[in-house]
């Protein structure tokens, strides 16, 4: 039943880009170091993101992000993708913008729409699912991250209940 599938299947995370440089072989695609912890010997992921014609490299550098975390990784012409960058776009995909994180959250933090919290660690995401709740995923008429079914409108927030991702400009349009 499409209707039963919740949000608290996906593994969302605060990163923090530390690298960002145009993919060797893709024209369209960034490579990216994202670090999901400020422990000194923490091991970035490597993530491939189609922001090139929408988001200029310096502003991604050093920038917190929403990551996906328990995709499959794939490989995205010959380099290995470890997670998903959420971002927004309009209707016509002219424009995307990058989601932020809750203002008040931190590096490496787990962000949920509560009241859907995972019961411990996540699993691997099938790709139906994802792809059945990428289609319930939007932002609304303040920029807020929303799951919305058919019931009601849950906000992305993190251990703040009351602080939420957002996105600068696009309003009630498609996250992805």
């Amino acid at each position: 039943n499409q209707e039963s599938i919740k949000p608290s299947v996906l593994e969302l995370k605060v990163g923090q880009i530390r690298e960002c440089n145009k993919h060797p072989d893709a024209d369209k695609l960034y490579v990216s170091k994202i670090f999901t912890s400020d422990a000194e010997d923490a091991t970035p992921l490597t993530v491939c993101s189609g922001l090139v014609n929408f988001v200029d490299r310096e502003e991604l550098l050093g920038r917190r992000v929403v990551l996906l975390t328990n995709l499959k990784p794939s490989k995205m012409r010959g380099i290995k993708s470890e997670a998903m960058i959420l971002a927004s776009e309009n209707d016509d995909a002219s424009k995307v913008e990058v989601v932020h994180p809750p203002v008040s959250s931190a590096v490496g933090e787990l962000l949920h729409f509560k009241p859907f919290v995972p019961e411990g660690k996540p699993t691997r995401l099938k790709i139906k699912i994802w792809e059945e709740i990428q289609t319930k995923l939007l932002t609304d008429n303040e920029g807020k991250l929303i799951f919305k079914d058919s019931e009601q409108e849950y906000r992305l927030s993190g251990a703040n209940p009351d602080d939420f991702a957002f996105v600068d400009n696009l309003r009630n349009t498609i996250v992805r």
